[in-house]
């Protein structure tokens, strides 16, 4: 131990440890995830990219370590809630869907404790290697009780982290020399208490961080859907087909396929039922496009609002033939399932289509140009039908129509 006025004065040392064992630290820990977590989520990560933003993370996580273990050593001589910063942040990493984040973090923390504690000299060179069985220690720990979903979320953090800060201390009680010496200065049955108010007033206050962080991260979900979806379709609006757009002119148009799809007379449908019953038939309408297009090609493609009644496909690495196929299903659904109006009467629902297959010679706004020339040729000339831009005449005067885009 170092000389410390407070260790000579009995009962107020106690006082002093308590206070910063059981107030000062859990809330410094908490204020310093907090800060973490909102530099990367707000800042980092919208500004880097994914490795990028890990290495800020983990250089800012060592940081906040080490400022831990000096914060101890300077105020209490010893080293408590060395694992707290990893474990909140591999709960709260598991929240954001950032799993191996977490892992990174739970095995990093021994190492650089352990590394940093050797450098000043406070352990010796061969307990370098403990950082290898207390990594492993908080990794299994934490998988354990993450999964026991019975307790709440909060409760299990709490018990994991009693768990976690105490087995190290006691395996270095039992063993022989400084080992022993070092675990019994702090490992007391006063610090265990003031480690236990500390770790449940840390996750109580990590609790309402938590909270509010959901809260924020909902509406923050929440105001990035509507910005990029349809309100009433909830498919992807325009804004997200301008920045898919964007993407795909940055590499080669090959087996990209773009269809759009305009429902027939739908202004005529407006003007006899009105509108409200037009908003129903475009949801209607949607539903089962949307289902059809990802039942048959999952996630190779999107389904895009594109304007008014009119949609847009955009998919890769199927064939035309594929498309075709999908779309007659929905023609054929459509068909068989009529439309109801509340008034009761029955409306088939068709609609016309063009379709444009991109190659290494076009760019992805001339394939988008060609499927609105052929729907454009559909609703001129055969309304419920699509049209494939190859088969177009390439100088047809009836399909010369400019793309608003």
């Amino acid at each position: 131990m170092k000389d410390n006025l407070f260790y000579y004065l009995g009962g107020e040392i106690l006082l002093y440890k308590a206070i910063i064992l059981s107030l000062v630290m859990p809330l410094m820990i908490v204020s310093l995830l907090y800060s973490q977590w909102t530099f990367y989520k707000n800042y980092i990560e919208e500004r880097l990219s994914k490795v990028q933003s890990y290495i800020a993370v983990l250089l800012t996580f060592c940081l906040y370590q080490f400022f831990i273990i000096e914060f101890c050593r300077s105020t209490i001589d010893g080293l408590y809630y060395q694992y707290s910063m990893a474990i909140l942040s591999f709960y709260l990493s598991n929240y954001m869907r950032e799993k191996y984040l977490g892992h990174v973090m739970l095995a990093l923390a021994p190492l650089f404790d352990n590394f940093f504690l050797y450098t000043i000299n406070d352990i010796p060179a061969a307990a370098m290697f403990n950082f290898a069985w207390e990594g492993a220690l908080l990794i299994i720990v934490c998988e354990i009780f993450i999964r026991i979903e019975a307790l709440p979320l909060i409760y299990r953090c709490t018990l994991e982290f009693l768990i976690v800060n105490q087995i190290p201390p006691l395996v270095y009680f039992v063993l022989p020399g400084k080992y022993h010496a070092m675990s019994a200065t702090y490992f007391t049955f006063a610090s265990i208490i003031d480690v236990t108010l500390g770790t449940l007033l840390m996750f109580a206050v990590a609790n309402v961080y938590v909270n509010f962080l959901t809260k924020q991260y909902e509406e923050l979900r929440m105001a990035r859907y509507d910005g990029s979806h349809d309100g009433l379709t909830n498919l992807l609006n325009y804004n997200s087909f301008h920045s898919h757009m964007n993407e795909l002119s940055q590499k080669s148009s090959k087996h990209q396929i773009i269809c759009i799809l305009d429902i027939d007379d739908f202004k005529k449908l407006n003007d006899t039922y009105g509108h409200l019953e037009g908003n129903d038939v475009l949801v209607y309408f949607t539903k089962r496009l949307f289902t059809e297009v990802k039942a048959h090609f999952g996630e190779l493609a999107s389904v895009y609002r594109f304007g008014g009644e009119e949609f847009c496909i955009s998919v890769h690495g199927v064939t035309v033939e594929d498309c075709l196929e999908m779309i007659d299903k929905l023609a054929e659904e459509l068909r068989t399932k009529d439309y109801v109006t509340a008034t009761g009467d029955k409306i088939t629902v068709t609609f016309s289509g063009g379709i444009a297959l991109g190659c290494d010679k076009k760019d992805i706004k001339t394939v988008l140009r060609e499927a609105d020339r052929a729907l454009y040729y559909s609703k001129r000339h055969k309304k419920g039908s699509v049209t494939c831009a190859k088969d177009l005449e390439k100088k047809s005067t009836d399909t010369d129509m400019p793309l608003s885009y």
